[in-house]
């Protein structure tokens, strides 16, 4: 068959052209790194590459939810520890104060102690969570949620503020189920009122032992509610806490796995790449030396 002296030279041009296009492919794979260098080259892997930078953004936004909502609860699992230690005071000297043959002094001592934890109780009840907002602020509040005046009262509405993609985790708690609402006879009244009232019944000397007893028996009874309330608090707060951490857990995991993903998807091969790299460079050379041997070609080298 016949061969064409255009025609040879034109294949050895293009062969040395898609060499040339193939190495300098090899040389931006390895100066960036990456083997996916535009969307066009591979759709499909592109679109992969966007999923996956989408779950892992997700990924990043639910750990810094955990991250917040773990450093509150963790405030206000040990909020509730220190409120429960005030409470089972205040309840030794409830026991205390009502037996009968403790002295005026001896009763003068304990409302002395009996107010400063119910101050100390109304601090905890009022912690900053560090972020500007309070441990026990409901669904939110700027400004301490209970209020101290002729009788406490809790300002901000009633419920909790909420984070999370996939599952709802409290970043504050209603401070009204943990410190209001106590049974009192046929209504309710805050764990403050219930000690304001022993304040003020069991310091007064001129109150009949009778009162003090019935007092006594009616500020233990309150108390005792006070604290099944907050251990339940506690213990539905660790369970948050038990979450968060096997969230974070899986999260770790998940971030760990789209890394993978993402890196198989777009980086490059280093020793594959060499290899293409110094194979093209091998490939170019011996298109150039072919196309120079043919250009000196001519019709008198066959004569």
């Amino acid at each position: 068959m016949r061969v064409a002296t255009a025609f040879a030279f034109q294949n050895s041009i293009d062969a040395m052209n898609d060499r040339q296009a193939q190495l300098v492919r090899s040389q931006q794979e390895l100066s960036t790194g990456k083997k996916l260098l535009s969307a066009g080259e591979d759709p499909m892997a592109a679109a992969a590459v966007e999923r996956t930078r989408s779950a892992q953004r997700r990924n990043e936004i639910q750990t810094r939810m955990n991250d917040f909502a773990g450093s509150t609860l963790r405030q206000a699992e040990q909020t509730l520890g220190q409120t429960t230690e005030v409470m089972q005071m205040l309840r030794e000297g409830a026991v205390q104060i009502g037996n009968a043959t403790l002295s005026a002094g001896d009763r003068a001592m304990i409302i002395t102690q009996f107010k400063g934890y119910r101050d100390e109780l109304l601090s905890l009840a009022n912690r900053p969570d560090g972020s500007g907002g309070y441990l026990f602020g409901g669904q939110g509040s700027r400004s301490a949620p209970f209020v101290d005046g002729a009788s406490v009262i809790y300002q901000p509405d009633v419920g909790e503020q909420q984070v999370g993609m996939d599952s709802d985790t409290p970043t504050s708690l209603d401070g009204r189920a943990t410190f209001m609402n106590l049974p009192a006879g046929a209504g309710t009244q805050s764990v403050f009122d219930l000690l304001d009232n022993a304040i003020a019944l069991l310091g007064n000397p001129a109150t009949s032992q009778a009162v003090v007893k019935a007092t006594a028996t009616a500020t233990l009874s309150g108390l005792d509610t006070a604290i099944d309330r907050v251990s339940t608090k506690r213990t539905e707060v660790g369970e948050h806490l038990r979450a968060i951490e096997s969230r974070g857990r899986l999260a770790e995991q998940g971030a760990i796995e789209l890394s993978a993903q993402m890196s198989d998807l777009v980086d490059v091969d280093f020793a594959k790449a060499i290899s293409d790299f110094q194979n093209n460079q091998t490939a170019q050379s011996a298109a150039m030396k072919t196309y120079s041997q043919i250009s000196k070609l001519s019709l008198f080298d066959y004569l």
